[in-house]
């Protein structure tokens, strides 16, 4: 499966469904499955998976960090112009990759 290969890509460099999806080349329902299994298999390694909250860009509303897909719309001010949850994995404090 691609799915480790997703660590390198992500390691220290943030980036959105659509920006691995196009990386991946795989399409963005395939790549959030891959994220969900991602997420749960890093907790026992030393890795952190690190969601960067989907964010309306007219009102500054935080969505939460366990829906992996852009929202439609924001509930407070009925907006759509909304910046997609960013993706990245980081090295756990006090240990390293190896």
């Amino acid at each position: 499966m691609f799915r480790r290969n997703l660590i390198p890509l992500l390691l220290d460099h943030p980036m959105s469904l659509s920006q691995i999806a196009r990386a991946m080349g795989e399409k963005p329902k395939e790549i959030t499955d891959a994220l969900s299994h991602l997420a749960q298999s890093l907790r026992h390694t030393e890795y952190d998976f690190v969601v960067d909250a989907a964010e309306c860009r007219r009102c500054g509303f935080e969505f939460r960090t366990d829906k992996f897909t852009r929202p439609s719309k924001c509930p407070e001010c009925k907006g759509t112009w909304i910046a997609e949850p960013l993706f990245s994995v980081v090295i756990k404090a006090g240990k390293e990759a190896g």
